[in-house]
Parts: C-alpha cells; structure tokens; sequence
C-alpha cells in the first residue's frame, strides 16, 4: 500500500454535531475463546483438574454451607434486594464524611486530564526522505513539547457525523457497521475516521466506550482495500498493553473486516511460538501484538519484517509506558520506516508520552472528542467505609453485596493475584458462579474467563488491574472496587468498566481508613456526589460465618493446587531432560534467540517498571525508570563505541562480560541451590532427572542380556 495514498476529506464534515446514537446489543462483538486451545484440553494435557471441578467436589461432598439462620448460601432464592442493607445515604448527610470530601486540599495539578477515557492519537501529513529526517532531528530536541510548535491545526476537523457514508467508507466496511449494530459514528470516530484516512498522524482522546477501535479500524481498513494485492505484506502494526486488550482489538477488526479479503493476525505471549511464525510468514496485512513478543520476531523469526509497514497504531500508549514498554516501544519505532502514518492513543498526556510522540509522530493533529473529560453522568458512584475494627470482615461485606444486592454482571477489582484467587473460591464455594482474571493463570485461562464473562455464563468476574484497560464487554452493570485502587487514575479506569457508551452502571468502592486521601482525591475529581452505601451488620455477620466455615475447604483446594503445581513443574523438568537427549543435535544447532537489549538492562528496566507502579522493594538499590532508561541509552552508546574498536579488543570485551554475567548467573544458582538444601539434600530435580533419562535410553540401547 501506498502511504502517500489519499482521500479528499467529506465536505459535509463541518456539519452542526449531534448526539451519537448506537444500536444495543445484547453481547460484545468480539470473542476470546478463539486464540487458544480450551481450558478442558490443557487440563486433559496436564493431568490436573480445574479450579471448579474442586470447588464442586468439595461441595457434593461436604454440602453447601449453612448460615446461621439454617438458610443456605446459595443466591437462587434470594429475596429483596435491600432487605439486609440499609438506605443509601448521600456522602454529604454526615458532617464528618462532607467535611472530609470537601476540605479537599490544592493536591491537584492543573495539568493532570486523569479519566476513565480512552486515549487519542496523532496525525502527520507525510513528506519526502529529506524533510522527514530534519523532523526528527528537530523532535528530539530536549524540553516538553510545545503543542502551538508541534501539533498541526485541527482546523475543519469535526466531531458529528449522522451516517458511516458521510465519512468516505466503502460499502464492504459500512455494511459491517450495520452488522454490529453501529447506526452513527460517535465523536472520536466522526473526527478520527476522515483525518485519518488522509494519511495524517493523529493524536486524540475520548472517553472510555466511545468506540475507539472502531475509530483507528475502518480508517484503516478502508486504504487496505485499495493496497497491491499481488504483494502481500504486512502493512499495518497495532499495539497494545495487554494480551487481552490485544485479542479484543482483533476481534473487533475481524468483525469490521468480515466482508472484504483483508487478514488480520494475532502476537501476542502465552500463545504459540511457532504457529504465530507460520502466520507472520503469511504477511497478514494487519498484526495486532504486544511489544515484547512482535519484537521476538522480528528479530528471531525468518522471513519476518516491517519494510512495507504504512501504519503503526500505539493504543492505550500512557499505559505501555507504565508496564516498562518504554525501551520496546522506542526499539520498534526504530525498525519501522520512516515513512509511514502514526496513530497514538493515550489517556493522559506525560512527560513520557511527550518524548515518544517527539520521536514517533510528525506534525500530529490533537483530537479531543470530550475536552471536559467528565465520566458519564448515568455512572452512580458510591463508597463503602471499612473502619479498621472490621477489616478483618471486609470479605464478608463484599459477599453479603454480591449476595443481597449486586447479583449479575459485577466485576470485582482486587489488589492482588493470590486475593483473587481466594475471593474466586469463597464465591464458588459459596454457589455463586465467577470467573477469576490474573497474571497466576494460562493464556487460555484468561481468555476463558473473559469468555464466560462475556457470554453471561458466569455473574462475576474477579480480575487484577489487568482487566482496568481497555476491556470493552456489552452489560456491564457494576463495578466493585475490593482493594481501593493506588491513585485517580487507576479508580477512573476500573469505573469506566461500566456505565459505557451510555448505559447506566455502578461503581462501588471500599474504603478503609488508609484511603481517606485518595477518596477525598476521588470526591474532588469526580464532579459528582458520592453516595455512602451502609451494609447492615446482620448480613456481613452471616457472611463472616459462612466465609470461617469454608476456611477448611479454601485450605484443602490451595494444597490441592500446589501439589499439581509441583508434580506438573517437575513433569516438565523430565520431559525437557529427555528431550534434550533424544534431539541434542537439532537443539544445538538453532541459532540463539536474541534481544535488543542486554539482562542487566532488562533487570533494571523490570525493577523500574516494579517501582513505578507501587510493586517494588523500597531499597536504595530500586532505581527510577528516567534512571534506568539512561542507564540503557549509555549501554547502546558503548555498543556502538564498540563496533569500532579492533576485533581482538572487542572480543576480549565480550568475554570480560560474558564472565561478569555468568558470575551473576551463579550467584543466583547459588542462592537457589541454599533454597533446595533447605527442602532437600541431595541432587536437584533437573539433574536426578537428567541422569535418569540417559540411563534409561544407555540401557535401552545395549538391549536383554
């Protein structure tokens, strides 16, 4: 494809907007269960049992757990909703509470845009070799950018339109619209689509359920259609933060696409390796990926490149950031080519943000589709104090809500993957359906629960902040905050989970008496009266008996798992032995698999991603991320310092590291093997493991006798 290609823009674009108008559906458009194999079959593969099929022995054999009043704890017979839960006060009707929300200090910075909206992207009209170089010459020059200097007028651009026609969309894409549903294109698509399909950067931002992925897609797919066929390449490159963000974005494009030729690939982690191979070497015209895994092919993979890519799409760009994509992002721009168009979305506007758009955009148009950025007024917001005396029932109080009150459609947002975990047991022992979503379990576990969320097969969906991002899934009613989030903008993006593309929603969060700053933040960004919900105590006492009578099964379940996890881990570790013996030659002959930057950069660039979100040791030996990023820009300066030098002294070099990292490796062996001491006495696993196999196949070779 072109990148020069163009289209003249509608002149009915400047028309007076209008409200967006969407056709309902009872489902999301997009589905998980089609990139990878069933969670039945890995279990079958393993020899081990899923979490349910646990939690339903225990259940058959020990009987449903009985509450205090002789009433069992299953939900299909509950009654009222508001029978065990007093009236819902608002926030201010207590003086203490109103004095705390409004004497809310000057904390707030003014250039702070933290929302549950979803980000923009940014528009460069395409020059010749030349001009493009001098541009990014000039965008890595240092200091913040200076939108009057950087940006391009967004002059003639427009935020209404009443049909998908009056953006210049071809009949194949307009007829999918209508499939899913899309009766009229929304702001950020009525602005985005036109500009976009010029060849222009774009940089923008919406709020979260404004159809975002729509807006970046068709236009897209639209110059798709008029790509050279006879040369299939892979001409457009689409990342995201997530693997689950990932498989949504190309769900949707598959949907978008249905009725035109265009293929459109998944990369993502957790997948297979050698199959994504196979699919990359099809030239897909579009790949949807993650950063770390894209660049494992690229630069392991044969026949894999980007010399024909025309579009590079960076969604939810502030938080590829905050994940530690920094140095991943900054290496793909680097092998993509110069010419091509650059669509960035980003929810929020950081210094970060600012250098990759110095480095990747050129002359960008800033799109705002909401330039209040308020969250949607038909949002109910509401509190729930835990007073330090009752944190120990804060379990309790969140199933006596799901139970009494917030029965369907809830996603609960936990502080970690082993709360998660427990939460996803009590419920289902409780006979309440719930899927879990977090980093503990497989790709296909992940996109599972996703799947059974979406179908409505289960009620709940307990999730890490993995599912804060991005995750669009039709039906949303509640969102419950179990661990208060760590800031604003974190809150703002679990509650925009619901409440989406004007539905209603609620967002419940608890709040203990540590969190009194952050709900005072919460009150003073929210625009909106929070509301104080108050459980009433009988429920959460029946609860707290309930949860302390299931605390033998949640026991017996957690064993359960850690003893398949040890038998499965040391499985894996006889296969690999074994079939390092039987295909010695083939493994040793492969080329070893490499990466742009080095472990000890890597070490460094994880602990700064670790600390920057909150989940780092508070040692002098953390370093910053700006830290670590120098720190990696000094080592790719030695690299190149090194490619000059005589080959003898850069041999020598090389060895002198290879020692240096290959005495850290033993250190960590070290520290590992004190650890299996402590366990075992003796050989490690791997070797006994090893020895066995090679015996096994010397005495198989000198055959009886």
């Amino acid at each position: 494809m072109d990148p020069s290609f163009r289209f003249d823009p509608d002149s009915s674009d400047d028309e007076a907007s209008g409200a967006p108008a969407r056709g309902r559906l009872a489902q999301s458009p997009w589905e998980f269960s089609l990139y990878a194999e069933s969670v039945a079959a890995e279990h079958a593969r393993r020899r081990t049992t899923s979490i349910d099929e646990k939690i339903l022995h225990l259940r058959q054999g020990c009987g449903k757990p009985v509450l205090s009043d002789g009433s069992e704890s299953d939900v299909s017979g509950s009654g009222e909703d508001d029978s065990n839960e007093k009236e819902i006060e608002e926030e201010s009707g207590d003086e203490e509470d109103e004095r705390e929300i409004e004497g809310v200090g000057d904390e707030e910075e003014s250039g702070d845009r933290e929302g549950g909206e979803e980000g923009g992207s940014e528009l460069g009209e395409e020059k010749d070799a030349h001009e493009e170089e001098d541009t990014v010459e000039q965008n890595e020059t240092s200091g913040p950018v200076d939108p009057s200097n950087f940006f391009a007028s967004s002059e003639g651009a427009t935020f209404h339109a009443n049909s998908f026609l009056e953006l210049n969309l071809s009949r194949p894409l307009v007829r999918a619209c209508e499939a899913l549903g899309y009766q009229k294109p929304t702001p950020i698509q009525a602005a985005c689509i036109p500009l976009a399909l010029t060849g222009r950067d774009i940089c923008g931002s919406a709020i979260t359920g404004s159809g975002k992925t729509a807006a970046f897609s068709l236009p897209v797919l639209e110059r798709l259609l008029f790509r050279p066929k006879r040369v299939p390449a892979i001409r457009v490159l689409i990342l995201t933060p997530t693997r689950e963000l990932a498989a949504q974005v190309h769900s949707m494009i598959e949907k978008l696409a249905q009725f035109t030729d265009i293929r459109c690939c998944l990369i993502v982690g957790g997948l297979s390796t050698k199959v994504q191979e196979v699919a990359l070497r099809s030239m897909p015209d579009i790949v949807v990926a993650t950063p770390g895994r894209i660049i494992d092919h690229l630069r392991n993979s044969l026949s894999v490149g980007l010399e024909d890519l025309a579009v590079v799409i960076l969604d939810e760009a502030d938080r590829l950031l905050e994940l530690g994509f920094s140095a991943e992002i900054q290496e793909l721009i680097r092998m993509c080519p110069k010419r091509r168009q650059t669509m960035l979305f980003s929810a929020t506007m950081t210094e970060e943000i600012d250098e990759l758009i110095k480095l990747s955009l050129n002359k960008p148009v800033r799109l705002e589709a909401d330039p209040s950025l308020k969250r949607p007024a038909t949002l109910t917001e509401e509190v729930v104090r835990i007073r330090r005396a009752r944190e120990s029932n804060q379990e309790a109080v969140l199933l006596a809500l799901c139970l009494k009150t917030f029965k369907r459609s809830v996603i609960i947002f936990s502080g970690t993957k082993q709360s998660a975990h427990r939460l996803k047991i009590i419920f289902g022992l409780s006979g309440m359906k719930a899927a879990e979503l977090h980093g503990n379990l497989t790709q296909a576990q992940r996109l599972e629960a996703l799947e059974l969320f979406r179908k409505q097969e289960v009620d709940f969906l307990i999730a890490t902040d993995v599912a804060a991002r991005g995750i669009d899934i039709v039906g949303v009613q509640t969102v419950i905050n179990f661990a208060c989030p760590r800031d604003v903008k974190t809150y703002l993006h679990r509650v925009g989970r619901t409440a989406r593309a004007g539905r209603e929603g609620y967002a419940v969060t608890f709040v203990t008496d540590d969190d009194r700053s952050l709900l005072k933040a919460i009150a003073k960004k929210a625009g909106s009266q929070l509301k104080s919900r108050i459980v009433a105590e009988k429920p959460v006492a029946e609860c707290a008996q309930l949860i302390e009578q299931l605390e033998d099964q949640i026991s017996i379940i957690i064993r359960e798992e850690k003893v398949e996890r040890e038998a499965r881990k040391a499985e894996m570790e006889i296969a690999k032995a074994e079939n390092m013996i039987a295909h010695k030659d083939e493994i040793y002959s492969r080329p070893k698999r490499t990466w742009f930057a080095t472990e000890r950069e890597k070490k460094l660039l994880v602990a700064a991603a670790k600390e920057s979100l909150g989940q780092g040791k508070s040692t002098s030996g953390i370093i910053s991320a700006k830290q670590a990023e120098d720190l990696r820009l000094k080592e790719k300066k030695r690299r190149e310092h090194e490619k000059d030098l005589p080959r003898k002294k850069r041999r020598r070099l090389e060895a002198q590291r290879e020692m240096l990292e290959d005495e850290d490796e033993d250190d960590e062996e070290a520290k590992e093997s004190d650890r299996g001491k402590k366990l075992k006495k003796g050989q490690s696993l791997v070797d006994a493991a090893y020895r066995k196999a090679k015996s096994l196949k010397a005495a198989s070779k000198r055959g009886p006798g």
